[in-house]
């Protein structure tokens, strides 16, 4: 009977163990082969997601300053944006709300939104003209790939991530 209990106290830490080592081995082949490019630069690899579609040097010097100015014009009206929302947050939280002002700022924010969406449009765009077919082919998968799997674009209405 003794003899049971240390085979099954074994068992269980071998399968443990197992496990352990599963994760880690796991998160580490995450680390170096990851899922999808998302657009933008990565924090990881210090690169913009265009430097992996092996442009030539024509392309990249093209390619650079658009970026640049991309990124540039977005975060300030993701800025904008941000105090926005916390305007929006403080006018619902009063006791006396009031809705015209609360439609002004929707407006406002509904027009920031609206510019966002163009520059994104218009940027993606532009960085199609710069591509050959092939690269074009890898940057539309690339972006398809990112906007389903991070940001959820192409959900199912009352489905969740």
């Amino acid at each position: 009977m003794k003899c049971r209990w240390i085979v099954m106290i074994l068992v269980i830490s071998l399968a443990v163990n197992a496990a352990a080592i599963a994760v880690g081995g796991y998160n580490t082949y995450r680390k170096v082969h990851p899922l999808t490019t998302a657009a933008g630069p990565s924090p990881e690899k210090k690169h913009h997601f265009y430097q992996v579609l092996g442009l030539s040097q024509a392309q990249l010097a093209k390619m650079n300053p658009m970026a640049k100015s991309f990124h540039g014009r977005l975060e300030s009206l993701h800025s904008s944006m941000g105090l926005k929302r916390d305007l929006l947050v403080s006018l619902l939280g009063q006791e006396n709300v009031v809705h015209t002002e609360v439609e002004k700022l929707r407006e406002e924010m509904s027009a920031i939104q609206d510019d966002i969406q163009r520059i994104v449009i218009s940027h993606i765009l532009d960085v199609k003209a710069v591509l050959d077919g092939n690269q074009q082919k890898r940057f539309f998968d690339m972006l398809h790939n990112s906007m389903r799997r991070e940001h959820g674009f192409f959900l199912g209405a009352g489905k969740s991530l």
